[in-house]
């Protein structure tokens, strides 16, 4: 059996895609290994980068998906064509440093999965690239970071991922996990490169779909976290300045939401980032900046809370219009 399968998933990462391979192959004590790249039906050059890379390392294979199906069906499909003992999820657009493997491995023999802390988050990716600002190593929420994770192969003889969910994937997954009674940890001292293209624009559409996951995963999971309660206050702000314009007939309350959504970009950045040398000037422009991006999340919060109320409104309606009395004329 192959020692260990790298599973790189890739929708239009054509000018990354190939410093994630490098950085795999490149790894320290890498064994008997294979590389698979799932393409999931990418409009760029992905796949072609990817199979020119398979001259340089013939380790490396693509596997297609001649339609779009996201991120959890992208994970199921390498896994379903991985042969080896080890499967190590990595993003294409994370960079591993070379001895990310070997240090994995190793914490393998008390868990079973494994991950590092890409830096930085993906949430304030593009603030980095745009003000060059420090970014801290900060861990996420569940017990691994989908996008570099190292598992013992029987793990998925237990959980799996889902091949509807288009993003929140690894987390479902990390709940699946603990529910199995599997150990899985984020290694405090493993850290890896997170080298993400978005522009503004999308960010601003990942920040919104990001939202509606969030909400999804809330309902499903029931664990508030940092980014609910947020939301939680923000919403509350609008709430309140939309009350208290009617009510008195004022305009300045309706500024309360914007002035809160600034204040928790604020924190957002001041959470995210060293801010040690930066200019007052700089730093404001990227809590502004961030701002719009929260705004976009929050939206998105916002769709997915209406939609998940009205879902949960319309089955109870079907359940209680079931139970009631057959009535005949």
């Amino acid at each position: 059996m192959t020692e260990v399968s790298f599973i790189v998933i890739a929708y239009n990462e054509a000018e990354r895609v190939e410093r994630v391979l490098r950085s795999i192959s490149a790894q320290t004590d890498l064994g008997d290994y294979e590389v698979i790249v799932i393409d999931d039906c990418s409009i760029d050059e992905t796949a072609a980068v990817t199979k020119r890379y398979s001259r340089v390392d013939p380790a490396v294979r693509l596997v297609s998906h001649h339609t779009n199906h996201g991120r959890g069906a992208a994970r199921a499909s390498g896994i379903a064509a991985a042969g080896g003992h080890y499967i190590a999820m990595v993003d294409a657009d994370i960079v591993l440093p070379p001895d990310w493997y070997r240090t994995c491995r190793e914490a393998l023999s008390e868990s079973h999965a494994v991950s590092g802390t890409p830096i930085p988050d993906g949430d304030v990716q593009y603030l980095y690239t745009r003000f060059r600002l420090q970014p801290r190593a900060r861990p996420g929420t569940m017990s691994i970071n989908g996008s570099n994770a190292l598992f013992r192969r029987e793990v998925f003889d237990s959980v799996a991922f889902d091949p509807s969910f288009r993003n929140g994937e690894d987390i479902a997954l990390s709940h699946a996990i603990a529910r199995a009674d599997l150990d899985a940890r984020t290694l405090d001292y493993v850290t890896v490169e997170h080298a993400e293209g978005k522009d503004l624009l999308q960010s601003l559409a990942w920040m919104y779909e990001s939202g509606i996951g969030a909400t999804r995963q809330l309902f499903t999971f029931r664990e508030l976290r940092g980014p609910d309660v947020a939301f939680s206050l923000w919403l509350g702000s609008v709430i309140l300045g939309a009350w208290w314009t009617v009510d008195r007939r004022r305009a300045q309350p309706a500024a309360l939401p914007v002035a809160a959504l600034v204040a928790v970009s604020g924190a957002h950045v001041r959470g995210k980032f060293f801010l040690r040398h930066e200019s007052p000037r700089q730093i404001a422009s990227a809590v502004v900046v961030n701002s719009s991006m929260l705004a976009a999340y929050f939206t998105g919060r916002t769709v997915g809370t209406v939609a998940t109320g009205l879902r949960i409104g319309k089955v109870r309606f079907a359940s209680r219009q079931r139970s009631l009395p057959a009535t005949g004329g």
